[in-house]
């Protein structure tokens, strides 16, 4: 396998044994580290050795701590930088010589912009010119909620790019000017400054705990990480006028290929389940994804969706309309449909100094942070509402489910359509397939169980003390089963080590490796292009598991949006026995046509949306650099010609690629990405490891808070650590179902001999043990 070009790997080999601290686990004599699975889940693929834990259950030969793949690593002399560093004198470009009173002409046309935008809409609303409830459309629109705080922020970039299109129109600005060069350019130079984000104010930088709205991690740089900030790039946007154009052209001007076109051609569906991996596999990712990325598109301010495919063709768009042409497509022109309804994503400004003009950058609604923000919210408002304020819980509906959504009236659901009611979780998406609503609950599960344990070890501890401690040990609990168990199944052992990003098991002592110059804002390559890759691993068809062993099986597409296989059938358990028991879909091309052609489809219509289609146009809305670019950064050469991707993707996908566009030059990233081979040991192809490697990269080495950190005010005390440090997948799903039994690596089918399912009281699935937090030690 070759080696990432920009990485220099240093393996730094310290640590102790894992038996020399009373854990289940002992030398057997003869070489053997006997310890849990998941203790060496990394390394589990190549162990061929099971032994005997002390209460007779099975466990692994283990490294020794520190050695072998599983000691820590670093990237040498790269580590502050990442990809970035290869590309930074990509964006650089001069200040455009633009006079004062031509900027303040911009400016005006900025405000003009968003006052006539807002009579608009104003206009939509008073003539109910809407998308009606109960079309995929809508559901698609109702799938979340937008914050009245992203609104805010997308009126004030809104402004701020029109006034930089109108700057570069004005001054015939070249696109590289208006969309590089105007960056340059500070809108606190201008009459427009009231437009800029508000300095954040760090209540108490010496806190233990995270805030709500992930500010504050970087003291140096307190809105990184932030709620409601700009997404980041790897390379330069390539907007069709430089500043906010939505990509339509390719690199000899004439129209890039139909997205449907692409869809069909490529993505087509074929059942390929994968003969390793659970469809706990796909269902992380997508949690993990709801944890710290929610790039939105907007709605009308009444909640209702902006309707790009009106019925009358005269009918003028909405400006951020953007839909995508169906029409003479054999599955939707059987319904007649021609048109599929696709709204521009919503932007935001930096705050501060990096709030300029120049190219638009998207808005993240969510923390950029692994910290549980799908359970807890990402600003205080969202905190509150599913908190109970009594002993650190969280808020509960019957039968220990997620709390009812009060909202129900235009809510985050149409559970109205299939008679039951919307869940509230601290992500807005939590009601969008049954697998997404089952993880949320086990995890609100989790989270009051820590801390009903927390409150009866520390009874003099208060509702907000106990909620603290019990949601910091929740985020560790997510962080070490994401890079311990998960990660390395993406991108395979080799480049977790490569990255130095693994986990370390109990006895590793703490790492040192917080970087706080690190953005860890999400990479727009990464969040619309690269980890979408789940969306090969989904099923179309739902298999539900009995508790007698029973089967029964259930469409997805007959359950977007609407928890009713779980509210209404009791269903849950069923649900979680299928996400250990049946396997994900393999890495590939293949994608199932419930997300294909049936995406958010209702009990009124026989179609849906096309997920396929809609990843690629939002690349095209987000001008993400093209696969050949990234390839490029990514460390390989770059292509001359369609000949030149037979490195990365098979002659057949190469010929479809050839047939669709013009030049290799404008092959999308999403669908170049999908194209590609996997890596040996890993989910996926060389560029979409590289960027997924980067972005987790970065969350880890740039969160002040990371589980593991030694030296920092929230770092947990090691003998904490190493209680944290046997966290499992397969143990969070023992503690909060009523499974009572459970391959111990439960990402993985039980199909390995040392992966066979046990009983939930064996020492093989090891249990956080919380008496490490009883008295004042929190």
């Amino acid at each position: 396998m070759k080696g990432l070009l920009f990485l220099t790997v240093v393996v730094v080999t310290a640590g102790l044994v894992a038996g020399q601290f009373g854990f289940p686990g002992a030398s057997t004599g003869d070489g053997c580290n006997c310890q849990p699975p998941n203790y060496c889940a990394i390394d589990f693929g190549r162990i061929g050795r099971g032994c005997e834990l002390s209460d007779g259950s099975q466990g692994v030969c283990c490294p020794a701590a520190g050695s072998g793949p599983s000691g820590p690593s670093s990237f040498g002399t790269r580590s502050s930088g990442m990809l970035n560093v290869n590309t930074r004198n990509a964006f650089a470009a001069s200040r455009p010589g633009v006079a004062e009173s031509q900027l303040e002409v911009g400016v005006r046309a900025g405000v003009a912009a968003v006052d006539s935008l807002a009579a608009l809409e104003q206009s939509i609303v008073q003539s109910s010119s809407f998308l009606r409830r109960g079309t995929p459309e809508s559901n698609h629109v109702h799938q979340s909620r937008i914050r009245q705080s992203a609104r805010d922020m997308d009126k004030r970039a809104w402004a701020i790019v029109m006034a930089s299109s109108n700057v570069m129109q004005n001054e015939g600005l070249t696109s590289s000017q208006g969309g590089l060069g105007l960056r340059n350019v500070r809108v606190s130079e201008t009459s427009l400054r009231d437009r800029c984000p508000p300095t954040v104010t760090c209540r108490d930088p010496r806190s233990k705990y995270r805030t709500a709205d992930g500010s504050c991690n970087n003291l140096q740089n307190a809105a990184f990480g932030q709620s409601n900030t700009p997404a980041q790039r790897i390379l330069p946007p390539i907007y069709e006028d430089g500043v906010a154009g939505f990509r339509v052209t390719g690199e000899d001007g004439s129209p890039l290929p139909n997205v449907r076109r692409i869809s069909s051609s490529i993505m087509v569906d074929i059942n390929e389940p994968d003969t390793t991996f659970t469809l706990s596999v796909m269902q992380w990712a997508q949690f993990m994804d709801h944890d710290f990325a929610h790039i939105p598109f907007p709605s009308l301010e009444n909640g209702q969706g902006i309707d790009c495919c009106p019925e009358d063709p005269n009918t003028p768009l909405h400006p951020r309309c953007q839909p995508i042409d169906i029409s003479g497509d054999p599955f939707f022109s059987r319904f007649r449909r021609k048109c599929m309804n696709f709204v521009r994503s919503m932007l935001a400004v930096g705050p501060a100094e990096a709030c300029t003009f120049g190219f638009a950058e998207q808005l993240n609604q969510l923390t950029h942070w692994i910290d549980g923000s799908n359970v807890y919210g990402s600003d205080e408002n969202e905190q509150r509402a599913v908190r109970s304020f009594r002993n650190g819980l969280l808020k509960t509906s019957r039968g220990n489910m997620l709390p009812i959504n009060p909202e129900q009236q235009g809510g985050e659901c149409e559970a109205e359509l299939r008679n039951a009611k919307c869940f509230l979780a601290g992500e807005s998406r939590v009601n969008e397939q049954p697998g997404l609503t089952v993880i949320h609950t086990i995890w609100l599960r989790e989270h009051n169980r820590v801390a009903s344990e927390l409150q009866q070890l520390n009874p003099q501890w208060s509702d907000e003390e106990v909620f603290q401690e019990a949601r910091r040990i929740v985020i560790a609990e997510m962080q070490h089963i994401t890079f311990n168990e998960w990660l390395p199944i993406i991108i395979g052992p080799q480049f977790v080590q490569a990255f130095g990003i693994q986990a370390s098991p109990p006895g590793s002592g703490f790492s040192n490796d917080y970087d706080p110059s690190i953005n860890p804002n999400m990479n727009n390559e990464f969040s619309t292009a690269a980890f979408r890759f789940g969306h090969s691993l989904v099923q179309g068809k739902i298999n539900l598991i009995g508790r007698d062993g029973s089967l029964s099986s259930v469409l997805l597409r007959n359950n977007f949006n609407s928890p009713h296989l779980i509210q209404n059938e009791g269903r849950f358990d069923d649900l979680v026995r299928t996400l250990v028991q049946f396997p994900s879909q393999s890495f590939d091309n293949f994608v199932t046509q419930d997300l294909s052609n049936h995406l958010f489809q209702t009990p009124e219509f026989d179609f849906g949306m096309d997920l396929m289609s809609i990843n690629i146009h939002r690349g095209r809305d987000h001008a993400i650099a093209t696969y050949n670019s990234m390839r490029e950064a990514c460390g390989l050469r770059r292509a001359v010609n369609f000949d030149d991707l037979s490195d990365q993707i098979i002659p057949p996908l190469i010929n479809r690629l050839k047939d669709l566009y013009k030049s290799v030059e404008d092959i999308d990233l999403f669908a170049g990405g999908m194209s590609e081979t996997p890596l040996d040991g890993g989910l996926l192809g060389w560029t979409f490891t590289c960027i997924v490697g980067d972005q987790y990269t970065r969350l880890r080495k740039a969160d002040r808070f990371f589980y593991d950190l030694g030296g920092q005010t929230g770092s947990f005390r090691e003998d904490q650590l190493d209680e944290l440090r046997k966290s499992s997948w397969a143990r969070i799903l023992c503690d909060n179902s009523e499974l009572t039994a459970m391959q111990p690596l439960a990402f993985q089918l039980p199909t390995h001999k040392l992966n066979r399912p046990r009983s939930c009281q064996t020492l093989s699935i090891p249990r956080v043990d919380l008496r490490a937090w009883r008295g004042g030690r929190k």
